[in-house]
Formats: C-alpha cells, sequence, structure tokens
C-alpha cells in the first residue's frame, strides 16, 4: 500500500509540475482592441494598430469583426503574419488569409506590417459608419516584450486613405495543400474526387496549327503504321505511361484537339474525293 501510495504521489508531482510549466509559458499573447466609430459619409478611411517598438519575431494574427450601426458588419477578416522583425534591422513578413467571409470582407482591408512604423493598417472600404473589434493574437519565440505588447499596443486615430486593394479572399500561402494526403508533392494534391460545375486551365498555346498551310500532316498510311506498331496514336501518352503518370488535362486536351483537326482534315480530303469520283461517274453514265 505504501508503495502504492509513493506512486501516486510521484505521478501526481509529475502532473502538477508539468502542468505548472505549461501554464507559465509567456510565448503566447491575446487581446482584443475596439476601435473609435468611423464616420458616416466618409470615405478611405483608414486606422492603425500600432505595436511599441520592439522585437517581433514568429507569428501574429489580426481578427477583425463589427455589429451593426449604418451598416450590417456581420462576419470576420483574419490576416496572419510570418514575420522576422527587428526594430532598425532585418525585416521579413509573408502573408494569407486564413479567413474572409460575410460582410466584413467586403467592407474592411487588412494591409501589410509597416517595418518602418511597426504598424498594420486597416482600410474602411465603404463611407457607411461602424466600428471594428480587432483580436490581435500571436507567438513570438523571444517572449520578453510579451507583456510589452499586450499593455502598449494601441490604435492611432482615424485618418485618410486609399486602400491598396478592394478585398480580402480567403489564401493559402503554402508551398503545398494535401486534402486526404500528408505528403503533397503538387501545389494541391487531393487523394479523392473533386466535384466541380466548371474547372479552367490556362494555356501557353492551342492546336490549330494543324490548320496552318506548312502542317506536315501525317497520311493516313503513317497513321495505320504507327498504331500497328505502337497499339497507340503518335503524340498521345500510351495506356502505360497514363497509368503510372496520369494526364495533364490542359496538354491532353490540345492533344485532342490535335487529333480531332487532323481528322477534320482527312474527312474534308476524302469528301472532296468522293464529290470528283461523282462527278466522274455521272460523266461515263451519261455517255
Amino acid at each position: 500500500m505504501k508503495r502504492i501510495n509513493s506512486k501516486i504521489i510521484s505521478t501526481l508531482f509529475v502532473l502538477f509540475f508539468t502542468a505548472s510549466v505549461y501554464s507559465q509559458t509567456t510565448n503566447h499573447f491575446e487581446f482584443t482592441l475596439t476601435t473609435p466609430m468611423f464616420a458616416n459619409s466618409m470615405p478611405n478611411q483608414a486606422i492603425n494598430i500600432q505595436f511599441p517598438s520592439v522585437r517581433l519575431w514568429g507569428w501574429i494574427e489580426v481578427t477583425i469583426t463589427s455589429f451593426y450601426n449604418s451598416q450590417l458588419g456581420t462576419g470576420k477578416v483574419t490576416k496572419r503574419y510570418e514575420i522576422g522583425h527587428n526594430v532598425g534591422g532585418y525585416f521579413s513578413q509573408s502573408t494569407e488569409i486564413p479567413e474572409a467571409f460575410g460582410a466584413i470582407a467586403t467592407q474592411w482591408y487588412i494591409g501589410d506590417f509597416n517595418h518602418d512604423t511597426n504598424s498594420i493598417p486597416i482600410y474602411h472600404l465603404v463611407s457607411t459608419n461602424n466600428f471594428l473589434v480587432i483580436k490581435i493574437e500571436g507567438v513570438l519565440t523571444d517572449p520578453v516584450n510579451i507583456d510589452l505588447i499586450k499593455t502598449t499596443t494601441t490604435l492611432s486615430s482615424i485618418e485618410t486613405a486609399v486602400s491598396p486593394n478592394a478585398r480580402h479572399y480567403k489564401s493559402i500561402m503554402q508551398d503545398r495543400v494535401g486534402i486526404g494526403t500528408n505528403s503533397p508533392k503538387n501545389k494541391l494534391d487531393v487523394n479523392g474526387t473533386i466535384h466541380s460545375k466548371e474547372v479552367k486551365v490556362d494555356m501557353n498555346d492551342w492546336s490549330d496549327f494543324v490548320f496552318k498551310k506548312d502542317y506536315n500532316l501525317p497520311t493516313l498510311e503513317e497513321v495505320e503504321k504507327h498504331i500497328a506498331e505502337k497499339g497507340y496514336l503518335e503524340n498521345i501518352p500510351s495506356e502505360a505511361e497514363v497509368l503510372q503518370n496520369g494526364i495533364n488535362l490542359g496538354e491532353m486536351n490540345a492533344k485532342l484537339l490535335q487529333k480531332i483537326e487532323e481528322m477534320t482534315l482527312y474527312i474534308i480530303e476524302q469528301n472532296r474525293q468522293i464529290n470528283d469520283l461523282n462527278k466522274r461517274l455521272k460523266k461515263v453514265e451519261s455517255k
């Protein structure tokens, strides 16, 4: 019984100590600010989140939401910053928009971090009056200035400034994204079915070169020979290649169109020959 009690006490001590260590972690910060009311019938207004002049190294998220005054301000916009900011020194940032929906997404725009002024601007895209609630959070590698950031980050006065962009849309700025897979090899890998009403593929060229006068159209005898020897059309991937590598939709559509246009030329030529034969036949029959 004593051994069991000692083990229980030891386990509880470890759990308590571990919990205490986690509870004392200060690299994370989170706080909320509320803007003053943006005036009615005043376009091109902006306000700045003013951070203290300290090092920011890690990630920061700014989320804005609102209420109803002269405009319905439902929804929210979140902008995430991967940031390396040394005051007066090194600076790097990349951003993405993990959430942008509702009226807020069309009424407000969150700018980039300004390295020179240690601030992030928020632009009002409409001229009906309303206010914002701004949630600011992040995790920094250096916790020394966390309390200072939480207590001295302020909002500037509202000023006149034109937004650099019209609005936010959700954006994912990672090098690769996988859905149903943890190891994507392309910008987007989906392990499953993609259901869409429309797919648009940008192309660098198209297959209308077949109709140019200098195009070397293979003879039907050459086509027949290639099929007999290879088992598939020339310039079209074989079954083995497709099963192993898949197909590029844009490239494959161009190749298929090339074959359709070639077939069209064959049909036109055969139709011409048939018409010539019919004319000759009529001449023979008329004698």
